[in-house]
């Protein structure tokens, strides 16, 4: 294990000694799991980091801090396809919580608690496939004792909490343009340029790898990371979700998995 790289990011990030120590044990107690098992570290696989967290799920220590500290350690040292797992099992935490507390703006607070909490979630650290049953018992669920309507306007919030501030860059690049079309264009290239930095230095952009062919897929089409207008209309294309995959996958089904972002139905 490489310690002190763990050790000087939760330095840098401004975390507490104490914050640091028990990241550090969080990566010795899976380096020791792995290493009863005559496995390492180094080369540990998807199943075998998935088997560990339902061994911690069962011991209930799966805790954000855990699966945090481990996340972080794999992105530091370069194993970003284990890091990129990480975040698919991250990427929902919050999400219930945000639905039921903008729930609570249409009906009795307490009464949008106990219908969500109604519902049995799926433990922190649980694997994405665990996820679509849930989802589909919590909309039934809501749409059983609920006007569809309110389920809507409850489903349609910023549930990722994303602040405004992180559209300041587009607001500045707006204005500077001459045009709408003006601005999309730069918009576009400005992404593009983003996209080319990250597959030269080999780092995670967001929750994706961005490989060369990732790079010249999105230079083939505007409407992805930007937008196209035609008339008073922008056609949007979302990049995929996980575009490597996505580009070598030939099934239409498994195509369609690695296109969405939504841990919830994905």
């Amino acid at each position: 294990m490489n310690e002190q790289i763990l050790r000087d990011h939760y330095a840098k990030r401004g975390f507490s000694i104490q914050q640091a120590d028990e990241a550090v044990a969080s990566v010795e107690e899976l380096q020791a799991w792995l290493e009863a098992r005559q496995q390492s570290l180094e080369h540990a696989t998807r199943d075998q980091i998935r088997a560990y967290i339902k061994a911690l799920i069962a011991d209930r220590r799966n805790t954000l801090e855990t699966l945090l500290a481990l996340a972080r350690y794999f992105y530091l040292t370069g194993q970003l396809d284990l890091y990129v797992y990480f975040t698919s099992l991250l990427g929902g935490v919050g999400v219930v919580d945000s639905i039921r507390e903008r729930l609570g703006k249409w009906i009795d607070p307490s009464e949008a608690k106990a219908l969500v909490d109604a519902v049995e979630h799926p433990p922190l650290g649980a694997d994405p496939a665990d996820f679509p049953a849930f989802t589909r018992a919590l909309m039934d669920h809501l749409e059983d004792h609920l006007p569809r309507e309110i389920v809507q306007s409850a489903l349609a919030g910023n549930h990722h909490q994303i602040p405004a501030e992180a559209f300041e860059e587009d607001i500045a690049l707006y204005r500077s343009s001459g045009s709408i079309d003006a601005f999309l264009r730069a918009m576009y290239l400005r992404q593009l340029e983003t996209l080319q930095r990250h597959c030269d230095t080999g780092t995670v952009w967001f929750e994706q790898i961005i490989t060369q062919e990732v790079v010249d897929f999105v230079a083939q089409n505007q409407e992805i990371l930007s937008a196209v207008r035609e008339g008073d209309t922008l056609y949007h294309t979302k990049i995929p979700y996980d575009p490597v995959r996505y580009l070598s996958e030939t099934d239409p089904v498994k195509k369609r998995y690695y296109a969405c972002h939504c841990p919830f139905v994905r």
